[in-house]
């Protein structure tokens, strides 16, 4: 294989597919950046077997050809270049050229054929919606997946397409987000479980927020292309947790408040807080105001919102950092809080647009 491209372009296309490459394996192909020139492009793909990238730029192809390159390496090595125009060039043995300027490097590369295959036919089912509104979703709902190993199911988010209507939901058994979005366009009705870091990934690729994404799925596999980037991802399987009996229908309180104001108290009463590790913040209820209040070693903080609120008063406490999270995602100015007892989950929701819903699990507090 023989080609010349640009160098801002190939460290550009290098540090994209670069999400995917491997960091903890025993086979070492999957730390390396598979390259392949055809026609008059340098296609790059990396692969962890859960995720992979493919990223196409343009070249000036010398000889079809391909190999595999050190992932980071080689991504270290072009970023010095990206004002060169780079020779890359591999015509026997196992070692790439690289020319630039009046000078010339090599590395050692790995047989192309040990490279894991992509599959790439993956159209079974589908959906689509405008990028901002995609980019929108995840960031309401892949907050609330969990990190840890213990349940695996719940390091993804699903995505359910019924009648026309995407309802994403990610939860960790603290706290539990769901939103609901028309879609442009689909296949019809089918779930899918997406994993929290190949979502990341995604949003990470989405730069036109006006253009259509399109989400494709097939048995345990999602593909979306944005431009001249492809990113594969194996989905989670199993059965998801059955978030609508979760979600509570009655309430015995019921309080609307303006969302920044509640921001700022909690934001002040967290750093009190946060020297305890469950950060709790402590919310009393009454008919005209809601007092927040936190207390650690470091101090005091109490602070009285006005409030509306319907039905009896009620003592409850939270997480801090958890409220944040849902009420720095919402766009609405006033949100209602829903709530039953000190024990049971509180429901959250903006005030107009209640599409986007919030359940969570309060934290035990004596008096």
């Amino acid at each position: 294989m023989k080609l010349i491209c640009n160098g801002l372009d190939l460290s550009s296309a290098v540090l994209t597919v670069s999400k995917a490459v491997s960091s903890k394996t025993t086979n070492p192909i999957l730390e390396g950046i598979h390259l392949k020139c055809v026609g008059d492009n340098l296609v790059l793909t990396a692969t962890d077997t859960e995720l992979t990238i493919e990223k196409t730029i343009k070249a000036d192809v010398l000889m079809e050809g391909e190999t595999v390159v050190t992932g980071r390496i080689f991504g270290d090595f072009v970023k010095k270049l990206e004002s060169e125009q780079v020779e890359l060039s591999k015509l026997d043995g196992n070692e790439l050229t690289i020319r630039y300027s009046d000078s010339n490097s090599k590395m050692q590369v790995f047989p192309a054929e040990e490279f894991p295959k992509i599959n790439k036919d993956i159209n079974e089912n589908y959906f689509e919606l405008k990028q901002s509104d995609f980019k929108s979703i995840v960031e309401k709902t892949v907050f609330a997946c969990a990190t840890d190993e213990s349940r695996p199911i719940l390091k993804g988010c699903l995505f359910e397409i019924e009648d026309g209507i995407l309802t994403a939901v990610a939860l960790d058994g603290f706290r539990m987000s769901v939103v609901e979005k028309e879609v442009l366009s689909g296949s019809g009705n089918f779930k899918a479980i997406v994993p929290a870091r190949t979502l990341n990934e995604i949003t990470r690729l989405l730069e036109k927020d006006e253009d259509l994404l399109k989400v494709s799925v097939q048995k345990n596999s999602l593909m979306v292309s944005i431009g001249s980037t492809v990113l594969i991802s194996r989905l989670i399987e199993g059965e998801f947790i059955k978030y609508k009996q979760i979600l509570p229908t009655n309430f015995i309180t019921n309080v609307r408040i303006n969302k920044q104001l509640l921001i700022n108290s909690i934001e002040r009463a967290s750093v009190v807080a946060k020297s305890d590790k469950l950060n709790i913040i402590r919310f009393d209820v009454k008919e005209e105001f809601l007092n927040i209040s936190s207390k650690s070693e470091i101090g005091y903080v109490n602070e009285n919102i006005a409030i509306n609120m319907d039905g009896k008063d009620v003592i409850i406490a939270f997480n801090g950092k958890y409220l944040l999270d849902y009420l720095k995602t919402t766009d609405e100015e006033f949100i209602s809080m829903n709530l039953n007892s000190p024990i049971d989950p509180c429901v959250m929701k903006p005030l107009i647009n209640t599409d986007y819903t919030y359940l969570l699990v309060p934290v035990r507090i004596n008096g």
